[in-house]
């Protein structure tokens, strides 16, 4: 039994339309969150950054904020 090509399509529409519904809904949650929450991630993706690639000399400026 083959797929119906138009249910396929309409299906993968349907998918990445909810996807990007989502994105739009998920922006706007962050964009309402307080400055302290914000300046929270900010440092935890400093962290993260700096696991992924340590400094590699004294004179590399990256930090973490120490608040």
């Amino acid at each position: 039994m083959a797929a119906d090509p138009e249910r396929f399509i309409q299906y993968n529409k349907n998918i990445v339309q909810k996807i990007f519904r989502k994105k739009v809904e998920y922006h706007l949650d962050q964009a309402r969150l307080p400055i302290e929450e914000k300046v929270k991630i900010l440092i935890e993706l400093q962290k993260i950054a700096l696991t992924i690639r340590p400094k590699q000399n004294e004179n590399d400026k990256r930090l973490v904020w120490q608040i």
